[in-house]
């Protein structure tokens, strides 16, 4: 078996109300899905994530070059084409989008390999769980939107029968380091003392019991997250994710050191197993959460779950992409013995939950159940994905 091609097909679902995080204010969702085609009837899926990058410089990135170093090669030598992807770009594609593009590749690969095995991938990878319980991720901000909005919201989430949730904080005014005022809609913010009014309800909602993450997406001083602790021990906050800019490491480690009740979290937009080796080692994270389309593929991101393993740390993805980004960190996630539990993202985006002929389904724990299908076990509704195609 031989590659013959590979191709990116870009997506878009324009929002006609944005959502916003603590940083970034989100007017569409797009996804970049990598399809690896060989000369037999055989092909690979995967999702390479962008974090708001541009689409069509990742497709140039993907299919001009990237693509001509595959064309031509065995796609089951998955490590050796994942180094050869990473040695021909190591000047300018260690970091960023070209290491975006190997990832979506490299999933398409493993996908590949699951299908002519003729096994699910996470019976491949070798399989800890048959279920992977999953997470509600939502509580964004958007215009309008009170504390009685997100109530209700997540009053929602319990009638489905979810039990941990997650909710955005740090769109903050008045933070000195936070990066607000530099961003597309960053006059758009709250008051402190509005955000600690979000978290408070969200806890009444959710009720004493269940464990509340907050995510603030690397918009809080390091001061004023240590001096959170309080209301975090308060309110029962299991986590914070991000809570400040993510190339300061020390400032993670000393957060991590401080905060005697709260976990720290991250961090998504990381990339490669020696930046994960630097948090790990230095104490910054007590949770990692690499994104296998960006960090570096299934390949990159078993190598850091068993860095996490080994100094005793949990591993759960980051996720907000596609339904096709999705199946692949439930069936990575199922072949792990360190992730406690995954982000089943819930804000509404047709790329997840409309993109494939079935959905994942899940129990009424809100586990995911891992498909049995060859490698990632999904089929794409490709009439229903034109209608996104992204088009310059």
């Amino acid at each position: 078996m031989k590659i013959t091609n590979v191709q990116a097909i870009c997506l878009k679902y324009p929002y006609e109300r944005p959502i916003a995080d603590g940083c970034t204010p989100c007017y569409a969702r797009s996804a970049v899905l990598v399809r690896v085609e060989t000369d037999t009837q055989l092909y690979g899926l995967g999702e390479a994530a962008t974090f708001g990058g541009n689409l069509d410089a990742m497709k140039v990135i993907v299919e001009r070059q990237l693509a001509p170093l595959l064309v031509g090669e065995d796609p089951l030598d998955i490590e050796r084409l994942w180094n050869k992807l990473v040695w021909n770009n190591w000047s300018a594609g260690r970091r960023g989008m070209v290491m975006g593009g190997i990832s979506g590749i490299d999933i398409a690969l493993w996908d590949l390999l699951g299908k002519a095995a003729g096994m699910p991938l996470y019976r491949l990878l070798g399989a800890n769980a048959h279920r992977v319980q999953g997470y509600a991720s939502a509580g964004f901000y958007a215009p309008g939107k009170e504390a009685g909005d997100l109530e209700r919201e997540l009053e929602g989430y319990c009638a489905m029968g979810f039990s941990d949730f997650k909710m955005k904080i740090g769109r903050v005014r008045g933070m000195i380091s936070s990066p607000l005022r530099y961003m597309k809609g960053g006059d758009w913010a709250y008051s402190y003392e509005q955000d600690a009014a979000r978290i408070a309800a969200a806890r009444r909602v959710i009720g004493p019991g269940a464990r509340l993450m907050v995510d603030m997406n690397c918009t809080w001083d390091p001061d004023a997250v240590v001096a959170g602790e309080q209301m975090f021990r308060e309110y029962g906050v299991y986590w914070v994710e991000e809570p400040t800019r993510s190339d300061d490491v020390r400032s993670y480690a000393r957060i991590a050191a401080s905060l005697k009740s709260t976990l720290v979290a991250g961090i998504e937009s990381e990339q490669g197993l020696a930046r994960y080796s630097e948090l790990v080692e230095m104490g910054a994270l007590d949770v990692v959460q690499a994104n296998l389309g960006w960090a570096g593929g299934i390949t990159e991101a078993r190598r850091i779950a068993a860095l996490a393993l080994a100094h005793g740390k949990m591993f759960t993805p980051h996720t907000f992409f596609s339904a096709v980004l999705n199946a692949a960190n439930v069936h990575f996630s199922a072949s792990l013995s360190n992730v406690p539990f995954i982000e089943c993202e819930l804000n509404p985006n047709p790329l997840r939950t409309d993109l494939l002929k079935r959905n994942l389904e899940m129990d009424e724990h809100m586990c995911f159940i891992l498909p049995q299908g060859p490698g990632l076990g999904i089929e794409v509704d490709w009439e229903k994905a034109e209608q996104y195609i992204y088009k310059t």
